[in-house]
């Protein structure tokens, strides 16, 4: 059997465990920031493994980077 290709939200699960490291780098008063930030890119899980880009990363990014342009221009109530 080939090996299949795990969901995104699989694939962003390990991505952010792969961060892990970096995250107990910061200071403690910082890694809440880290958290939400990356939950952010959570709630754009649909619409970046619609993406289909070659980097798990990528994804993330670009929902990160969108979810604050919402918050910044006043679009998203938080």
């Amino acid at each position: 059997m080939g090996r299949t290709t795990p969901s995104f939200r699989i694939a962003e699960a390990q991505e952010i465990e792969e961060w892990r490291r970096f995250r107990r780098s910061l200071p403690k008063r910082e890694r809440p920031a880290f958290d939400e930030m990356l939950n952010a890119a959570r709630l754009y899980a649909s619409a970046s493994s619609a993406a289909v880009r070659t980097s798990r990363f990528e994804g993330m990014a670009m929902a990160i980077a969108f979810h604050h342009f919402k918050l910044l221009s006043g679009v998203l109530d938080k």
